[in-house]
Formats: structure tokens, sequence, C-alpha cells
């Protein structure tokens, strides 16, 4: 059972499988501390200085080495200059918790492959911080401060070269326990001063920049315990081929008893003043959003995801001034995939798996086919809209897909639509410099004679699509119908 286990995890992991701390600090706890950290690594990595811990006054030092993992790495052609040790200072508390407390900066120098394909890459960071309460009790900070300014990479390869630099960046996190084995986690960060800029390929040369990056995370009820379980299993086993009948077992029980992992889980990331510059020009938007919710490996897993825009920029001269009021001054794309059945699919692979062989094709299929408990995936519109000076249009409603089929598909959509006059009267009115206008405009009124009106300038349009590929509108068939 070969695992590769992050270093950090691995390494915060252990501060759990030693003795509880004591206030006080002692050459002897230290000693424990590091047989500790080191219990689950590689013996001549841990010979060789990896990671040490001495005492001092009131703390405890953690040295961490990376040039020990870089002797290993050069032999498989990855050569890197610069490196040198991080410390971090440990103070335990009587509670069992940890101050970690860490400063230093990086200036990372690299070469990878040889000969034709040799590639460089460099990493630099003026300063860094961290500032935290860790706990081992759930393998994770109660809370904790990251800082870090100047930060820039580069890579570089026959075929590509990227740069990225960041002026500032700043994650705080925390974490609470909210009931038996269940743990809250939120995190918030902001990134300043970004740009990236990737050179070859087919897009030739593409800038990217953004004022500020927004990033805000939660992880509602977690299953820390169970969680923490998996990791010292996976510990415990990873160098074992396979797993003895009641490790196995024991493996699977746990893996039951994770589900369904977390609750919800939200990310949103949204980027202030961006700019893309192509060979076309320089697109750009006042910002860009994206986001994701789940809630957890369950019987009912929904996973929704959205895409906002605001302000967005094409380069001058790029569209005929017609166009311009065609450009929408804010659109949104908000969907979601629902009514999956991943814990049912999961209890299915539990069930038939040793651990000493692949899935067979049918149990793959098998496992596909729980997933969709109804032989179709359900697609929620939530907010598919735009909006400009001349149209306001908005789609909610749902969609059925039968996956690897081209029918059987079937939607109930509502489309509305605000200034609809406003909108037909623009394309009338530009539709000599612009022909196409003029047929949008055509067909513009030849729907809103199926539509409802709302008032107030709003049409609305009802529209059932069925398996047979029929459709209604408003309850209406359409004149001209699919055979």
């Amino acid at each position: 059972m070969r695992r590769t286990i992050p270093l950090t995890l691995a390494a915060l992991a252990a501060l759990s499988a030693g003795a509880a701390p004591a206030a006080e600090v002692s050459q002897r706890t230290a000693g424990e501390i590091e047989r500790s950290l080191t219990r689950y690594l590689p013996p001549e990595l841990a010979r060789a200085g990896l990671l040490t811990v001495q005492a001092a006054t009131t703390f405890y030092e953690l040295r961490v080495d990376p040039a020990v993992l870089a002797a290993k790495a050069r032999a498989g052609g990855l050569a890197v200059e610069g490196l040198k040790p991080v410390t971090a200072y440990l103070r335990p508390a009587q509670d069992g918790t940890y101050r970690v407390e860490a400063a230093t900066d990086l200036d990372l120098k690299g070469s990878f492959g040889a000969g034709a394909g040799k590639g460089s890459f460099s990493y630099l960071v003026e300063a860094m911080k961290l500032d935290g309460i860790y706990d081992p009790e759930i393998l994770y900070f109660r809370a904790a401060d990251w800082t870090a300014k100047g930060l820039a990479f580069e890579s570089r390869s026959p075929q590509q070269s990227v740069e990225a630099r960041f002026g500032e960046s700043a994650m705080r996190v925390a974490a609470e326990t909210t009931g038996a084995g269940l743990l809250d986690i939120s995190g918030t960060g902001v990134l300043k001063a970004f740009t990236e800029t990737v050179t070859g390929g087919e897009q030739g040369r593409v800038e990217i920049s953004a004022d500020v990056v927004d990033v805000d995370v939660g992880l509602d009820g977690a299953r820390y315990q169970v969680f923490r379980d998996l990791v010292f299993f996976v510990l415990d086993n990873m160098q074992k081929k396979t797993l003895e009948p009641a490790e196995a077992a024991r493996f699977k029980a746990l893996l039951r008893a994770a589900l369904p992992v977390f609750d919800n889980l939200t990310e949103t990331i949204t980027a202030s003043n961006v700019t893309v510059g192509t060979a076309q020009g320089t697109f750009g938007a006042r910002s860009v959003r994206y986001d994701i919710a789940m809630n957890g490996i369950a019987h009912a897993t929904r996973v929704g995801f959205g895409f906002d825009i605001d302000g967005p920029r094409p380069p001058a001269g790029l569209l005929p001034a017609a166009f311009e009021g065609v450009v929408p001054e804010r659109a949104t794309f908000r969907a979601a995939v629902t009514d999956l059945d991943l814990a049912g699919a999961m209890t299915y692979l539990l069930d038939r798996t040793d651990f000493s062989r692949p899935l067979t094709d049918e149990e793959s299929r098998e496992a596909g086919r729980i997933v969709l408990p109804t032989g179709t995936m359900n697609v929620a519109f939530e907010d598919v809209s735009a909006v400009s000076a001349i149209y306001d249009v908005r789609l909610t409603g749902r969609m059925r897909v039968q996956p690897g089929k081209k029918d059987g598909h079937s939607a109930d959509v509502t489309i509305t639509a605000r200034d609809f006059d406003k909108t037909v009267a623009y394309l009338q009115q530009n539709a000599a410099a612009v022909p196409q206008f003029g047929q949008a405009a055509f067909m513009l009124l030849m729907v809103k004679g199926f539509a409802k009106d709302l008032g107030n300038g709003t049409q609305s349009w009802d529209i059932a699509v069925g398996e047979d590929g029929k459709v209604l509108i408003n309850g209406r068939p359409l004149p001209f119908q699919p055979q």
C-alpha cells in the first residue's frame, strides 16, 4: 500500500502520535517530538537530518532542511540551488495545542531534463510569515495567519515559458469543533498585484493581470476524527504492498464511517480589474468571480458551480460601434448537477473491492449506473442571465441528459426578457450597419407571439422540450417540430 504522503501533513499529523506536550520545555521532550515527526520518514532521510527538534527556553525549534530531499532528487535529473533550512518555533500549551511561528524568505533556482528538452525554473518570496495555533487533535490549525510579499515564479522550457508574480498575499484560517467528530473550517485570503505572462504554444503570448484576487472557502461538518484515523492508517501501512484481510476490513470500515466526509463545501474566487492581453488586443473586466459548492459524498449529492463577469471590456476597435450596446454590462452562469448518488457508488465499490485487483469493466459500469439512480443527469440552471443598456434576459430551469445517448434528452426552462421592445428597437435602428441585427429583430418579433406579457415591458416563455424532441412554448407547440 505505497502512497505518497505530503511531508507537511505527515509531520503535523505525527505531532499527535506521541505524548501530549507539557507546558515546560525540555530536551527530553524535544527528542520525543523529533522521533514522532520522523516516525514515518524513510530512515535515510531521518538520519540525514531532514527534520530536527531542539529545546529552547520556552519553545521548541523545528528545523526542516529541504537540501536533504534535493540530494535525492538530483539523481532524477532535477537540480536546485538556493535551498536553505526553514525554522519554525513550537510553543506548547497545557491544552495540548502548539503556537507555531515561522518567518523566512525563498530564492530558488533550478533545472530539469537534459539536452534539447532541458528546462529551468525559479521561485522567489521576499518574506513570508506564519503565526497560528495548531491542534494535533484535529490535525489542523485552530487559527492561523499566513502572509507573504514579493512572490515570483518563472518556468522555461523549449516549448513555453511562464512568469507569474504577486505583490502581497495574506491568508487566514479558523477551525471550530461543532459536534462529536465534526469540524467547521473557514478560510479567507487576498492576493494583490497579480500578473502572469505565458509565451509560446498556440496562443502566442498572453498576459493576465488582476489588481486583487479574493478567496473565500468554507467546509462545514468535516468528519475530522475519522479523517485523522484514516491518515494514521495510511501512514502506518504505506510501506505494505498489500493489506491483510483484517487491515483491508479496517480500511473499508473507516471509509464507510467517513461518509459523507463533509456536509457543505463552498469556494469563491473573485478577481478585480482583470485584463487579458492577447494578439487580438486587451480584454478586461471590472471583476470576474468563480464559485463552487458541494454537499459531500452523499446519496443526493449536489455539485454547484457559477461564473460571473462584471463590466467586460473588449479591445478597442475590435467590435463595430453598433455592437457596443450588445456587450453585456454583467453576465452570470450559475448551474448545478443534482441527485448524484455518490455514497451509493462508494458503498458498492467498498462491498466489492479487496485491494488486490482492479475493478472489472462490469463493476465500473455498475458504479457509474448507481451514481445516476434514474439513468439521467439532472442539471439545474439556477441563474443564467445577461444585462446591458438595451436588454435584461434571464434563464432558469432544469435539463435532463441521457449520458452516452443522442436522443432522450428533455428540458423545462423559463426565459424572461425585460425591456423587450427596447431591444427590438435597438436592433432595427442599427440593422443598416449590422445586417445580422435585422434578422435578429425579425426572430424576436416572431417569438414574441408565443410570449406571456408580464407587463412593464417584460416577456416570458416557459419552454418544455420532451424526450421526443417536441417543443412547447407556454403550452403551445411550435408550428415546426422535429420529425
